[in-house]
């Protein structure tokens, strides 16, 4: 058994150019040497025959060159997971083109609840092979629940040849029995990146925000450090040459679980659409203070983690145990305290929250769901938020939300009690979506998050009719 630890390569011998493609090769250059000198002699300054002689000869360099680019690569297949949000555990080399790869998961804080969510790795001197993966060790445990199976038959994964376009394998083999992943692929380039779903790093967020700080309708801020001592950013979106006393606000958090890299995509959509010259954004700007957290754990997505900050513990669980008061919060779980702290204040001290979302993926289903609260108020905002998701979103909700409780993450519940935050779960399956007819992509993520962003604004400002 081998474990990969960033980058190591196998030493089985591969199929090599030098045996196959050689003397093939050679016979070409010889014949090609002959023609050379009987055509030099033959077409001496004919331009017809000339022309016919550069014709043969790309017939005859034209084969080898192909053999070339189809044959297999002769170095051995490493596998790397040295970059941002690299992962993968232990891998079992069962034959030169067959790797058994333990998907690595995560446990919190009391060596519970492993997540088995996310890998994300690279494979180098693949060209030509036909190569077998069996992705294993999928079994894992939600909240206190052994059994449970993130990676499933419906979850294909994506690929990519230069880390910055991807697509979905057209198939994949499951084997229920064993709880395992098969994909197989034979591929005409040298490298393959391979994961989950689409990754979204801090280089990606770092690359958003490039390309819109310059308008004069952003603030970027940080409003504290992770446990690793990574910033947590919070954007600002408004017109900040009108006044704000008649602004509706709301706010948008991302990526509260590192694998869920779903959101992000969903959130750079939305930030992209509220900052461009849209006439309609225009509009809502001057009515609305958008805030947004487009990476509430930074740490997790650098080191291709699941669910838990550096300390194990989950950061959309927690916030009812997070006392604004307490240091030893603040240095087991700072992402949730400064998040907290960040939205408390300005809902006690600046204007009153309309509506804040936080972005969520999970296997098998869309759905939203608000605080367990009595508030008539509350259950209207979230039932009008849904009907416009309904019709204006690819938004694929089959039932109707209530203010249940969320997965006991708490998240909702806290805000709500602190300074009456009318907090809302959005999940997105990363399955089959009906609406779409296909698996979700980040081109469809990124629309999503433009046509989210309106519906929010939406939402709060019909309140007022």
């Amino acid at each position: 058994m081998h474990e990969i630890n960033h980058s190591r390569s196998f030493p089985f011998l591969g199929l090599s150019l030098s045996v196959v493609g050689r003397p093939f090769f050679i016979f070409h250059r010889r014949l090609s040497v002959v023609g050379f000198l009987f055509f030099i002699v033959w077409c001496r300054l004919s331009v017809v025959r000339f022309s016919f002689f550069i014709l043969l000869c790309c017939l005859l360099i034209a084969p080898p060159v192909a053999a070339l680019a189809e044959a297999p690569t002769s170095a051995p297949i490493s596998f790397n997971t040295n970059f941002d949000g690299g992962s993968l555990g232990k891998i079992e080399c069962l034959s030169d083109t067959h790797f058994r790869c333990a998907v690595r998961g995560e446990y919190n804080y009391q060596g519970r609840n492993r997540q088995a969510s996310w890998y994300y790795f690279r494979m180098d001197n693949v060209r030509g092979r036909d190569i077998t993966i069996e992705l294993t060790d999928l079994v894992g445990e939600y909240d206190n629940r052994p059994g449970a199976i993130a990676i499933k038959k419906t979850t294909r994964p994506v690929f990519s040849s230069d880390g910055k376009t991807w697509q979905h394998f057209e198939s994949m083999d499951y084997d229920d029995k064993e709880a395992k992943a098969i994909l197989h692929f034979r591929l005409t380039h040298d490298r393959i990146w391979i994961a989950h779903i689409q990754p979204y790093t801090s280089r990606d967020l770092q690359s958003l925000l490039d390309s819109v700080r310059g308008s004069p309708d952003l603030r970027i801020e940080t409003i504290g450090k992770t446990a690793q001592g990574r910033d947590l950013l919070l954007l600002t979106v408004t017109n900040f040459a009108r006044p704000d006393t008649n602004k509706k606000v709301v706010w948008l958090v991302a990526r509260q679980h590192a694998w869920e890299s779903g959101g992000s995509f969903v959130a750079e959509g939305a930030i992209r659409l509220i900052l461009s010259g849209d006439p309609e954004a225009r509009r809502l700007r001057d009515r609305v203070i958008f805030k947004f957290i487009p990476m509430a754990d930074p740490d997790g997505v650098a080191r291709g983690g699941v669910r838990f900050n550096a300390n194990g513990y989950d950061v959309n669980r927690h916030w009812e145990e997070v006392d604004l008061r307490d240091p030893k919060s603040l240095a087991a779980m700072p992402e949730i305290w400064y998040m907290k702290k960040a939205i408390v204040d300005f809902a006690r001290s600046e204007r009153p929250i309309d509506l804040l979302l936080y972005l969520h993926n999970e296997e098998d289903n869309d759905w939203i769901s608000g605080a367990p609260v009595s508030d008539p108020a509350f259950q209207k905002l979230v039932e009008r938020f849904y009907d416009l998701l309904m019709a204006e979103t690819t938004f694929d909700g089959r039932q109707r939300p209530s203010n249940r409780p969320d997965s006991l993450s708490g998240t909702s519940l806290a805000l709500y009690q602190a300074a009456k935050v009318p907090a809302v779960l959005m999940e997105q399956k990363v399955t089959m979506n009906k609406r779409l007819g296909r698996l979700p992509t980040a081109a469809d993520r990124v629309e999503f998050g433009k046509a989210l962003i309106r519906c929010m604004a939406r939402a709060v400002l019909n309140a007022e009719r």
